[in-house]
């Protein structure tokens, strides 16, 4: 039986990744979606087959859906979950998981209270060529270092949402910055010590306070190091993760 899928927030990221999932699933099928710009919300709901709403209260007491994937800007995942874990409806949430420590903890609470799921897309984690890594770690010996960049140019980092802190929650690190985080935790878990430098003024005029760069150095007890490298201003557009290792230690002659 397939699974009852509503999608919430019709912009780059479901047009791109969530919508074609859904089409090509043989296990859900797309029974409605919701954005607030009718326009946008008439368009591909028409193009769909499927109910149209402006208000997720409205899509989820009408069509009950068994999940919904939440793909809106930062500051109003939190609100469209909480409705989700009152009606006892799963949810697949864009990033981030939530904009402060605090308000992962009470999204996390809220859910549990309303026993529904709760998982953030970070689809790196079920691509084969990442997963690999994981385990190929084990095999190229001790980690010494560690690199990671991610950047691309964007003319005017303030424009929208994104440049604006109270509803971005963060700037490069808490958006574009969020899947390569992500695999050194998946990889060498949390680090023991943190030190970041931010920078909001790459285009001193933007009127900005999302952070546009940072710079993270990270340590860990274990002996090793790293740093990344994030900004939405410095171009191209590039994203790697290098990893050191330590020669491996002579084996000694014990006749």
């Amino acid at each position: 039986m397939k699974r009852r899928a509503a999608i919430i927030g019709l912009g780059h990221q479901a047009a791109e990744d969530h919508l074609p999932g859904l089409l090509g699933s043989s296990r859900a099928e797309l029974v409605a979606v919701c954005d607030n710009n009718p326009d946008i919300l008439h368009q591909r709901a028409d193009t769909l087959g499927v109910p149209g709403f402006t208000q997720a209260g409205d899509l989820l007491d009408e069509t009950v859906p068994d999940f919904v994937i939440v793909a809106v800007p930062h500051h109003a995942g939190r609100a469209v979950t909480e409705e989700c874990a009152a009606r006892g409806v799963h949810v697949l949430k864009e990033k981030p998981f939530a904009t402060s420590v605090e308000e992962a903890r009470e999204l996390a609470g809220i859910c549990h209270k309303g026993r529904v799921e709760l998982m953030v897309t970070l689809q790196r984690r079920f691509n084969p060529i990442y997963s690999s890594v994981a385990g190929m770690l084990d095999q190229i010996g001790t980690p010494f270092l560690v690199g990671g960049h991610c950047s691309f140019h964007t003319p005017d980092p303030g424009a929208g949402w994104r440049g604006d802190l109270k509803q971005a929650g963060g700037g490069c690190i808490l958006d574009m910055g969020y899947h390569l985080i992500d695999l050194l935790l998946w990889y060498f878990g949390l680090p023991s010590r943190v030190i970041a430098e931010f920078s909001t003024t790459a285009l001193p005029e933007g009127g900005y306070d999302a952070e546009d760069t940072a710079v993270v150095q990270l340590g860990y007890d274990s002996g090793l190091y790293g740093s990344l490298v994030l900004s939405r201003w410095m171009a191209p557009k590039t994203e790697f993760m290098r990893v050191g290792r330590l020669p491996p230690r002579p084996v000694r002659d014990r006749r």
